[in-house]
C-alpha cells in the first residue's frame, strides 16, 4: 500500500512538472498557450489586417490565438502586460526604458502624415510663416516630425489659436474629423486653412472640391535624414522577451506573415473594413478604403536589423523636443530584437 501511495505521488509530481514547463512554454489565459496581440484602432490596425483575417478563418496563426483591437488611448496600458502588441514608435522606447521586458522586432507603418489645404497657394514650409496650422496629434510622432521639419528650416513656431507674425502656429485638434471640419469650412468660405492630416482621412479629405495636398510629410522627412524607406517609423511591432527568447520559430512564421500584410491590404482593399469590423465592430475604419489610400498608409513591415537607423533617427528628433515622450533617453541596444 505504501508502494502504491508512492507511486501514485510521483506520477502526480510528473504531471505538475509537465503541467508547469507547458505553462512557461506559452500563456495561460483565455486561448490556453496561443498567445495575443493588441493593436490600436486607427491605421495601425491596417497593419494586422490578413493576421486578424487568418485568425477569423482558421482560429489561430501558429501560437497566435487572438488580435485584439483597443481604443487607441488604451494602447499605453494594455501594451504593459500584452504578449505582443503593436505601439506608436515613441512607446516602444519609452516602455523598455521605464523597465518593461520587451523586445522590439520591427517597424510596421513607415509615416501616413499628410499637409492639405483649401484655397491654399502653399509651396513650401517656409510659406507657412505667419499662418495658422491645424494638426492632429499632439505629443505624439507625427506632432514632433512636423516641428522637427520646422525647425530643420529655421521655422519658429508655437502653440496657439490665431496666426502671428513671423511664426508658424499650431491648433491642435482632436483627430482628422478636427482638422477636416475646420478645412471644409474655410473652404466654404472662400478661406484658406492649412492641416496636419493622416491616411486615411487625408483621402477623404482630397475627394473633395478645393482641398488640395500641399506636403506629403515622408517625402520631406526622406529629405531630412536621407532615409531610404518609405518615410518614418510610425507604428511598431514588439513582444515580451521571454516570447522572444523562447518561441523563435513563431516570432519569424509572425514577422514573414505580416510582412505580406501591405500587399494583402491592397489587394483586398474592398474586405479590409469588413475584417476589421467584425473583429471590432466599434472600429473607425468602417467605410470602404480604396487600394491608393491603402497604399497611402505606408503598411509595410520592416524588421528591426535594417529599420533600426531609421528608428533611432526618429527617437533623436523625439528626444530634442520631447525626452519624457521616449523614457527621458534613447534606449540601450537591448531593446532590439537580433533574432
Amino acid at each position: 500500500m505504501k508502494k502504491f501511495s508512492a507511486t501514485i505521488v510521483c506520477v502526480l509530481l510528473i504531471v505538475a512538472l509537465a503541467l508547469s514547463f507547458a505553462a512557461c512554454d506559452g500563456k495561460n489565459n483565455e486561448n490556453g498557450e496561443k498567445y495575443t496581440m493588441v493593436v490600436p484602432d486607427g491605421a495601425p490596425a491596417l497593419a494586422a489586417v490578413n493576421l486578424v483575417d487568418e485568425i477569423a478563418k482558421n482560429g489561430s496563426f501558429d501560437k497566435l490565438g487572438k488580435v485584439e483591437i483597443i481604443q487607441s488611448s488604451a494602447i499605453s496600458t494594455r501594451a504593459l502586460d500584452a504578449d505582443l502588441a503593436i505601439v506608436p514608435a515613441n512607446l516602444a522606447a519609452n516602455l523598455y526604458n521605464k523597465g518593461t521586458d520587451i523586445k522590439l522586432l520591427a517597424t510596421v507603418t513607415q509615416g501616413n502624415l499628410y499637409v492639405l489645404g483649401a484655397n491654399s497657394e502653399v509651396k513650401s514650409l517656409s510659406d507657412l510663416v505667419g499662418k495658422r496650422v491645424f494638426s492632429i496629434g499632439q505629443g505624439s510622432v507625427p506632432d514632433f516630425i512636423f516641428q522637427t521639419l520646422l525647425a530643420n528650416e529655421g521655422i519658429v513656431y508655437e502653440q496657439g489659436d490665431a496666426a502671428v507674425g513671423g511664426k508658424v502656429v499650431i491648433t491642435y485638434v482632436a483627430d482628422g474629423s478636427g482638422v477636416m471640419s475646420q478645412l471644409v469650412s474655410a473652404n466654404k468660405n472662400g478661406e484658406e486653412a492649412i492641416g496636419v492630416i493622416a491616411e486615411p482621412a487625408a483621402s477623404k479629405g482630397l475627394a473633395q472640391s478645393g482641398i488640395t495636398e500641399l506636403f506629403d510629410l515622408q517625402k520631406l522627412w526622406k529629405e531630412y535624414t536621407g532615409s531610404q524607406t518609405l518615410g518614418y517609423p510610425q507604428a511598431v511591432l514588439i513582444a515580451k522577451a521571454d516570447i522572444c527568447k523562447n518561441a523563435p520559430e513563431f516570432i519569424a512564421k509572425l514577422l514573414a506573415k505580416m510582412e505580406e500584410n501591405g500587399e494583402f491590404i491592397v489587394e483586398n482593399s474592398d474586405r479590409v473594413s469588413e475584417i476589421l469590423v467584425a473583429a471590432y465592430p466599434q472600429t473607425s475604419l468602417n467605410t470602404t478604403l480604396s487600394a491608393t489610400t491603402l497604399a497611402r498608409c505606408n503598411c509595410k513591415l520592416i524588421g528591426i536589423a535594417d529599420a533600426k537607423d531609421d528608428y533611432i533617427a526618429m527617437l533623436e528628433a523625439v528626444n530634442a523636443i520631447k525626452p519624457a515622450a521616449i523614457g527621458g533617453k534613447l534606449p540601450e541596444d537591448g531593446l532590439y530584437y537580433e533574432g
